[in-house]
């Protein structure tokens, strides 16, 4: 290491005299440094030319993909247009036919509902605590000849602690069979009120507790022990009859009963198994099992006993077990199903019927349509029709979508093939632009139809008029009306001209697939040369500056060896004057 003190023998500022020449050197690296930038940017520059045709591509095969048809041929698509949807909706598909129906629905189909024969659960006694019944804790208050009492109901309360309350007061409560609860006054000759606003409990409302004719109140709704969230198998569950671990079906699911299974349990496993294909409810009111099938139409629910006596004690089935509890027969009872109905409806007068409200072609027979009936005609509603036609709102937003990418594009090429532009001299550019540009003002006379112009699509350069002499022949415009118009008249000659096999967009289509072609395409070709030349370019440039760093060191020798020299000359001739 050279370690330099700038002009401390010579009074010389060598420093700057290396800084200086070094500077002269450094100019060349600021001018590949430059050179760099400018490959670089000319690269981003490509990127975003090459993004442009890639959305240009794009746009092409929403309409291009025709010919692999299904979903991908915007050109099949239908729509279905029912004049009045509080009546029916309607879907068509690709192979519908085009054409109008006249609609009536006469019947909607509904549902079939089970409900269990007899209460399963039983009646609330003096030993049911009042908060098994959803009675929570609070205050209820009592009159009797105008005199109130607040009657205290605690979390742990039983039926019988809530009697003798109400006795307390001069009020008899009693449940009857049916487990409705009457309340009345011990002394006959008194007025009773039952419940006020300043209630905190909830059993007035619960149970629908009004006053009757006599002078007495009643619960509208029954109390009965079993609830939702009690062991289906306990001793206590408030059953009728002890439930039995072990399974029972519905419809095509079976289900099993364990010593921790709640009733709640089984109705959502029911409700959230697709194979049992009905919903469970539970009814505190009547202390029923409620089952509806999720299926319209008149047909059975499938109700079978398992080795669990569940669906006896609901009331669905009858079963007779052999000592060990294997089933020997089993019968469901079917007059406790209320059975849906089927639909009703007619298309052009034709009388049908059907298990359900959704209407697929297999029963309407009107190809590719489904209809999903929601209300039933009244004479207020007057005729109904379906009118099937092509659905024109996906080929409208593709063409605008292509409009849009054709003129991104042709701009995008303009911009950077300009005198002075990063890719001014790339003539592939030049010459794809002026190639799609032919297309899309030329003409196609090989398919045959009305049409062999995109001009005669509403797809066109700007129209010259009085005040415009002149059109630009690189943007398109897009006619919508003019367009729709074209696809009601000739919608195969629409289609051969742009989607056909020689038609305009697919010929597009393929020059774009050529410059955008991996390894052959211009965009690759071109990234490559310049991937090469951006790394050329940084090599050379560490070459300099590795060459200037020598140049730099060899400087900063001299200089000190200068330096050195003159140091040694001045301590000489201070001696020789010493001397």
């Amino acid at each position: 290491m050279v370690i330099s003190f700038s002009g401390l023998a010579s009074g010389l500022d060598t420093a700057a005299w290396v800084d200086a020449l070094v500077s002269v050197k450094q100019e060349k690296i600021t001018t590949l440094q430059t050179e760099l930038k400018d490959i670089q940017k000319s690269k981003s520059t490509l990127s975003d030319t090459r993004s442009s045709v890639s959305s240009l591509r794009t746009a092409l095969e929403k309409l291009t993909d025709a010919k692999f048809g299904g979903t991908f041929d915007l050109f099949a698509k239908n729509t279905a247009t029912s004049s009045n949807t509080d009546i029916f909706t309607a879907t068509a598909g690709n192979n519908a036919s085009k054409q109008t129906y006249d609609i009536t629905v006469e019947q909607l189909a509904t549902c079939t509902k089970a409900s269990s024969r007899e209460p399963a659960s039983a009646v609330a006694d003096d030993t049911t605590k009042l908060t098994d019944l959803g009675i929570k804790e609070g205050t209820l208050a009592v009159f009797v000849d105008g005199v109130k009492t607040t009657i205290n109901i605690e979390e742990d309360d039983t039926v019988s602690d809530l009697k003798a309350q109400l006795a307390a007061a001069g009020v008899k409560a009693e449940i009857g069979e049916n487990g409705a609860m009457r309340f009345s006054a011990i002394d006959e000759n008194s007025v009773i009120s039952v419940g006020s606003t300043t209630d905190s409990s909830n059993i007035v409302s619960l149970f629908g507790i009004t006053q009757q004719e006599d002078g007495t109140y009643l619960s509208t709704n029954s109390l009965f022990k079993a609830n939702t969230s009690t062991k289906l198998t306990s001793e206590n569950s408030g059953f009728n009859e002890k439930i039995t671990a072990g399974t029972f079906t519905i419809g095509d699911a079976t289900f099993t009963i364990g010593k921790d299974t709640t009733l709640s349990d089984i109705i959502s496993q029911i409700n959230n198994t697709d194979e049992a294909q009905a919903y469970a409810y539970w009814d505190d009111a009547t202390g029923k099992l409620s089952i509806t099938s999720k299926k319209e139409g008149a047909s059975y629910i499938n109700i079978q006993a398992g080795t669990s006596n569940f669906t006896d004690v609901m009331g669905f089935t009858e079963t007779e077990r052999d000592e060990e509890g294997n089933v020997t027969s089993s019968k469901m009872f079917t007059d406790i199903q209320e059975l849906g109905q089927n639909a009703r409806f007619t298309i052009n007068g034709t009388s049908m019927t059907a298990t359900s409200n959704t209407i697929t072609s297999d029963v309407s027979r009107l190809t590719d349509v489904t209809l999903t009936l929601k209300k039933v005609n009244t004479e207020e509603d007057g005729n109904t029709t379906l009118k099937v036609t092509q659905n024109t709102s996906d080929l409208v937003s593709a063409v605008k979508e292509f409009v849009s990418a054709y003129n991104k594009t042709m701009d995008k090429i303009d911009e950077v093939t300009a005198s002075g532009a990063d890719l001014q001299r790339e003539t592939s550019l030049t010459s794809f632009k002026n190639t799609i540009r032919t297309y899309a003002n030329g003409s196609n006379s090989t398919n045959g139809g009305a049409y062999n112009l995109l001009s005669q699509l509403g797809i066109s350069t700007g129209k010259a008029d009085g005040g415009n002499l002149s059109t630009d022949t690189t943007t398109l415009e897009f006619d919508e009306e003019a367009f729709k118009k074209a696809l009601e008249e000739d919608p195969e000659s629409v289609r051969a001209i742009l989607a056909g096999d020689n038609g305009i967009f697919n010929m597009m289509e393929s020059t774009v697939e050529q410059m955008l072609s991996a390894t052959t395409g211009f965009f690759d070709i071109k990234q490559t040369t310049l991937d090469s030349d951006i790394r050329k370019m940084e090599e050379k440039i560490t070459k300099q500056q590795s060459r200037i760093d020598v140049y730099q060191t060899q400087l900063e020798k001299k200089f000190s060896n200068m330096e050195l020299v003159i140091s040694q000359m001045q301590q000489n001739y201070s001696s020789f004057l010493a001397g």
